[in-house]
């Protein structure tokens, strides 16, 4: 049984709070029926939450969205996501990026979130386009790869159906591990401030030749 849908993202720019926010929205509208009462959606932003701890359970689905910064995701984010205890929670990972290159991003957010404890049930990089370049720019309407994230979410919600079919521990079905691409990424621009390591990233972005297109695994 799924009762709480809990998005939590990182996003200095923008652009990574409205893809999770509107993975969010999409989970809690398509696993509905799988609580008797109302879905309690709640979300956090990770460079605003204070010193406390937040408590999941094995009835709670996190959707844990990250920006991509030089192929990586931002340290500071991955710092503050240690104050979520999972408690058996399931998670939905997913990495926004311009468009051109995520790296080793989503395989090293995958990675962190299962060793944290979360049972990461599916993972998503998704382009995300802007109006104006540079730092501080604005996301137009059509933000991204919208198709592809809509596609995930309805991929997504149906695993985690049928994963929630039965309330017997013993009879579930258990998930079979993701075999994301990527390897572990060593950190250098990265481990400066936020709005340093998006600085690079937009640079690489606009440097880079291969564009590459949202991929997602579940």
């Amino acid at each position: 049984m799924i009762r709480r849908i809990v998005g939590i993202h990182f996003s200095p720019i923008g652009g990574t709070a409205r893809m999770t926010h509107r993975l969010t929205a999409q989970l809690a509208d398509l696993l509905k029926d799988c609580c008797p009462d109302d879905i309690r959606v709640e979300s956090y932003e990770l460079m605003r939450m204070g010193p406390e701890t937040v408590d999941l359970d094995d009835e709670t689905v996190a959707v844990i969205g990250m920006p991509v910064y030089v192929g990586k995701v931002p340290l500071p984010a991955i710092s503050a996501l240690r104050k979520f205890r999972p408690n058996g929670a399931a998670a939905v990972t997913a990495v926004s990026f311009g468009s051109r290159t995520f790296g080793n991003a989503l395989y090293e957010l995958q990675h962190f979130t299962e060793n944290q404890g979360f049972k990461v049930l599916g993972a998503g990089a998704f382009a995300v386009r802007y109006r104006k370049g540079g730092i501080g720019r604005e996301m137009s309407e059509h933000y991204g790869d919208v198709a592809s994230l809509t596609e995930f979410g309805t991929a997504a919600a149906a695993k985690i159906r049928r994963l929630a079919g039965t309330e017997i521990e013993e009879l579930r079905i258990r998930p079979v591990p993701l075999e994301v691409a990527g390897r572990l990424p060593i950190h250098r621009i990265s481990r400066l401030s936020p709005r340093a390591a998006a600085a690079a990233q937009d640079l690489l972005e606009r440097i880079c030749i291969r564009r590459s297109n949202s991929e997602w695994y579940l």
